[in-house]
């Protein structure tokens, strides 16, 4: 099989950060197979500009969309666009050192059936995939967990392009913030397993909102709607019964914590809205959903 790779990168307010990780990932793409997709979300930053300035144009597509539809549909529509085996979802504030993408294409070519999950350092740790929580539902995976992950983060994630098209992608309704952690339930209900790669990026997280209290606001009221809508979309019947009353115990020390940060209100008004548009969101995903069983063998670290 001939391993070929697409980054795939959703901007948004991205033009400084891109300006100094994009190149990072033209030195580390050096020689290698390694083509660019980038769905800009807000083209009037000037992204355009920073990518031509970087790379030659045959070598990547830019798919401005002033709508902003989101980081789930970016993503969607930049795959749909590649034309390689595999796609690397890369955010745009992540730097590359020179041998990642190497490290990338081998680990792809050792195994090329199944998605990676891909380190990053952020926030003082190193984290590699998604994890389950009992509280918040998912998290991000410490590096130090010892079972594999339950699926790649967003933020560095390689999937088999025929894969994540076969599974629908994202769910473009969740918009951004657990589009990753829903797929990733899915793709483990379904027996689809994923390998954490021991390459470690540095992320610095957060650029698209610092600094603008109205996107933070809208960041709180989006996780808190998508935990409840990831949950009522991907978690079975009898699973789902048990997890709604921790869930909505956990909003409640959730809403604490929100109300020091000053984002009580936009949180309050993603439960409301999660709780309504639950059912809705569940009749949308008609495949394999994550039971007990899954649970188990998840808990105890075997695989998909």
């Amino acid at each position: 099989m001939s391993i070929e790779l697409t980054i795939v990168t959703v901007l948004y307010r991205s033009a400084d950060m891109l300006a100094e990780t994009l190149p990072t990932w033209v030195r580390s793409a050096e020689g290698l197979p390694v083509r660019f997709v980038f769905a800009d979300n807000w083209p009037e930053d000037g992204c355009a500009t920073v990518v031509a300035g970087c790379l030659d144009p045959d070598r990547y597509r830019y798919v401005p969309d002033a709508s902003n539809p989101g980081f789930a549909a970016g993503c969607n529509r930049a795959v749909e666009s590649a034309t390689t085996s595999h796609v690397l979802l890369l955010n745009p504030d992540v730097w590359l050192p020179d041998d990642a993408l190497a490290r990338i294409c081998a680990a792809v070519a050792a195994d090329p059936g199944v998605p990676i999950a891909v380190g990053l350092a952020m926030h003082g740790g190193e984290y590699v995939g998604i994890d389950l929580h009992p509280i918040s539902l998912f998290i991000d995976r410490s590096a130090t967990v010892s079972r594999a992950p339950l699926g790649p983060s967003g933020g560095a994630a390689v999937f088999p392009t025929d894969l994540f098209r076969r599974f629908g992608g994202f769910h473009e309704a969740l918009f951004a913030w657990g589009e990753d952690a829903d797929l990733a339930l899915r793709l483990y209900a379904s027996g689809v397993p994923t390998r954490a790669l021991d390459v470690v990026l540095p992320h610095a997280g957060g650029h698209s909102v610092d600094g603008d209290d109205t996107l933070q606001g809208f960041r709180a009221f989006l996780l808190a709607r998508n935990r409840l809508l990831v949950a009522a979309r991907t978690l079975t019947w009898p699973l789902l019964l048990v997890a709604l009353p921790v869930l909505a115990s956990a909003h409640v020390a959730l809403a604490a914590r929100r109300a020091r940060q000053g984002l009580l209100r936009p949180f309050l008004r993603g439960v409301g809205r999660g709780l309504r548009d639950g059912p809705a969101a569940r009749r949308q995903w008609t495949g394999r959903r994550f039971g007990f069983a899954h649970l188990l063998g998840y808990r105890k670290g075997r695989g998909a």
